[in-house]
């Protein structure tokens, strides 16, 4: 059971089952993705468990007084699955069954939509990626995921699929022009968000010079010129860390108590 003398908050990590997309993608966080996490939320590193759930057994989420389940490489759709995600779709359910506060970001949002029975899709208006801006719904202004956060503001945004529908009375909190799932409200306990609050603009940056090839490929961008382009556009976005920041003061904390 919870250790309600030391905050015991857990990030489960679904980046990918391949090691060595995983050493890629380590190349743009300067080390493992999930101390991004714990950096930004201040946390010491015996506050912080991390589990690879492609890798290690998924343990028992009562164990801990919140979850995050960050970004992944792998997508949550029927032709992609196999059994290491099914058994995060069943973590997940029992996390949010015995109401321990969860926050999925990107992969772990779109995850959380599909273990409660939604439907994730390849984005029809493709790819959104870099810094783009963001649209706060009346829900979401008054949700304290967002709290101190203005109705518009931008985030770093990486991901070919989205949600398009989730199967539960959950509420909208934000919106972008290309994904009008950006947010959502599953409970009282339960949030997702589809942008990375983890990435800084140096991480985006990196992360955009090692896309490419790939970026230039899928005709995300048709040139070198657009590509720098792209560089350019990519901003710090001060207002995501706050993000990060109120799920573990409005949501974690108050359960360890």
């Amino acid at each position: 059971m919870k250790n309600n003398k030391k905050l015991q908050l857990l990030f489960l990590d679904i980046l990918t089952d391949n090691l060595e997309s995983k050493k890629q993608e380590e190349k743009v966080t300067k080390g493992p993705y999930a101390e991004l996490f714990r950096k930004k939320l201040n946390l010491k590193k015996d506050e912080f468990i991390t589990v690879d759930a492609a890798q290690k057994q998924l343990p028992d989420p009562k164990k801990y007084h919140g979850i995050i389940i960050g970004g992944s490489a792998k997508h949550p759709i029927p032709s992609d699955e196999n059994h290491w995600m099914k058994n995060v779709y069943k973590f997940i359910n029992t996390a949010i069954n015995t109401h321990i506060p969860l926050l999925g970001v990107c992969g772990g949002h779109q995850f959380i939509a599909r273990a409660l029975g939604g439907t994730v899709i390849y984005n029809p208006q493709g790819r959104e990626f870099g810094t783009i801006p963001l649209t706060l719904t009346k829900n979401g202004t008054k949700d304290l995921l967002f709290k101190g956060v203005p109705e518009n503001f931008f985030v770093q945004s990486s991901h070919k699929c989205m949600v398009k529908n989730i199967n539960t009375k959950g509420k909208l909190l934000a919106s972008s022009d290309l994904c009008e799932i950006q947010s959502l409200a599953i409970n009282s306990y339960t949030r997702t968000v589809q942008f990375h609050p983890e990435l800084s603009y140096h991480h985006m940056t990196t992360k955009t010079k090692q896309y490419k090839q790939g970026l230039i490929k899928e005709g995300f961008v048709n040139n070198e010129n657009e590509f720098k382009k792209l560089l350019l556009s990519i901003k710090k976005t001060g207002q995501t860390e706050k993000i990060l920041l109120n799920f573990l003061n409005y949501f974690v904390l108050p359960n360890k108590k």
